[in-house]
């Protein structure tokens, strides 16, 4: 995003906008010349008021404070823009009622390719995840089938993840913020948000069937990076950084870093994919720095996994020196694993986004877009777009479902040359990601 668009973005920042103030915060690990912000959400709730959702944002500049306050702001935009306003339009209709593809004007998202939870989540009382009940009327709303340029209705549950009112019958789906992006470019943002879903499948992957990831190969580095090590070394922080591109070919990392003498936070996640492994690389440490800062805030986690309700949960019961042994799969470092192509993708965000598209219809899979850009957004010169590829793996962070029915939990490690585990082998801890 250039400097003179990145600025407009302060006009979003007022006690009565969509971002009421930022803050500057530091992270155990950074060096002097990371800065980061917080960026608080505003009053403009459409169809909420003051309610306990929040729309706040985070961002990271290296060298640039003000840049790393307007990216906060920039992700509270993209936060907001989940929401949905009161003259939002959506179609009422049940599965049954579809006749076909044919029941809401036009082609329907293969309900086949979604992702299920198995029986034996959906037999625990506390699972939040419940069948597509085919004869309930849910929410629907048109998107576009990226590969075709098709427009297709979604159940609208799947996107965005602030739907109001809530409704029992569209429980089918897990509510996070996975897929959404915001930018002044169109392209950039429907890029980054595809890329997040990429992330996230990744991130899945690994934990569940505990896959033993290859290092980064030698010689992957920026000075951001090379910093970055050297400052988390100084803080006494050991880090790993493993290759996570799956079969789609996106540059992809996984970071675990490891704080042995922490008597509270002892091992910390963080993953990014992006158009090359060093910036994926990057983002993943500075990532992982960051959420390692968020954890020593707030109480410590339930024992009960049916009690998790904070997005970070799951990453605090993780941290806890007690469950070391359950990054062991990731540890024994081999350089002989298994490792999947990762070209680069383009710099301009139109040609990377028809490589990545390629990638999805090789794979045989479906992506589609929803336009998210609310007024305040456009005004602003910002393009806002969720991303949804039901055959990727979703990432939850409730114990409870993790969606260990779907044929790409046990396809993807076999098309990577890993071990695959039956849904009685997966891992049974809860997603250490925040």
């Amino acid at each position: 995003m250039a400097d003179d668009q990145i600025k407009r973005l302060d006009e979003l920042v007022s006690p009565y906008g969509v971002v009421s103030g930022t803050r500057a915060y530091r992270s155990e690990g950074w060096t002097a010349r990371m800065h980061g912000f917080h960026a608080e959400g505003g009053s403009g709730r459409p169809g909420f008021g003051a309610d306990r959702f929040s729309s706040n944002g985070s961002g990271r500049s290296w060298g640039d404070p003000e840049r790393a306050r307007l990216v906060a702001v920039a992700e509270a935009a993209e936060r907001y823009s989940a929401y949905e306003p009161p003259t939002a339009e959506h179609r009422w209709a049940a599965v049954d009622e579809l006749d076909g593809h044919d029941g809401l004007d036009g082609p329907v998202l293969d309900l086949a390719r979604l992702p299920r939870c198995s029986a034996t989540e959906l037999a625990d009382p506390a699972c939040p995840i419940a069948p597509l009940d085919p004869s309930a009327p849910i929410r629907w709303v048109q998107g576009m089938e990226l590969v075709t340029g098709e427009r297709t209705w979604l159940p609208s549950v799947m996107a965005t993840y602030r739907l109001h009112p809530h409704v029992p019958a569209e429980r089918f789906w897990y509510r996070l913020s996975t897929g959404f992006a915001v930018h002044s470019d169109p392209a950039e943002a429907l890029l980054r948000a595809a890329l997040e879903v990429v992330e996230r499948d990744a991130i899945a992957l690994t934990w569940l069937q505990r896959m033993p990831l290859p290092p980064l190969p030698e010689g992957v580095g920026t000075p951001v990076l090379d910093e970055l090590l050297a400052a988390s070394r100084r803080h006494f922080l050991k880090t790993l950084l493993f290759d996570a591109t799956t079969d789609v070919g996106v540059p992809t990392v996984y970071c675990l870093q490891v704080s042995e003498h922490d008597r509270t936070i002892r091992h910390v996640v963080g993953c990014a994919a992006d158009r090359t492994l060093p910036a994926a690389a990057e983002k993943a440490l500075a990532e992982a720095l960051g959420i390692r800062g968020l954890l020593y805030d707030g109480t410590a986690a339930p024992d009960s996994y049916a009690e998790f309700t904070s997005i970070t949960d799951g990453a605090r019961y993780m941290a806890a020196p007690q469950r070391a042994d359950a990054f062991a799969f990731l540890h024994a470092a081999a350089a002989g694993r298994p490792r999947a192509e990762a070209p680069e993708l383009p710099a301009d965000p139109r040609a990377a986004l028809a490589v990545l598209l390629d990638r999805f219809a090789a794979l045989d899979m479906r992506a589609y877009a929803v336009d998210r850009t609310h007024c305040e957004l456009s005004a602003v010169g910002l393009s806002a777009f969720n991303v949804v590829v039901p055959d990727l793996q979703p990432m939850t962070l409730t114990p409870l479902a993790q969606f260990r029915a779907h044929p790409r939990l046990f396809a993807a490690p076999a098309a990577m040359g890993f071990t695959v585990h039956s849904e009685e082998e997966l891992n049974p801890w809860p997603q250490p990601f925040a």
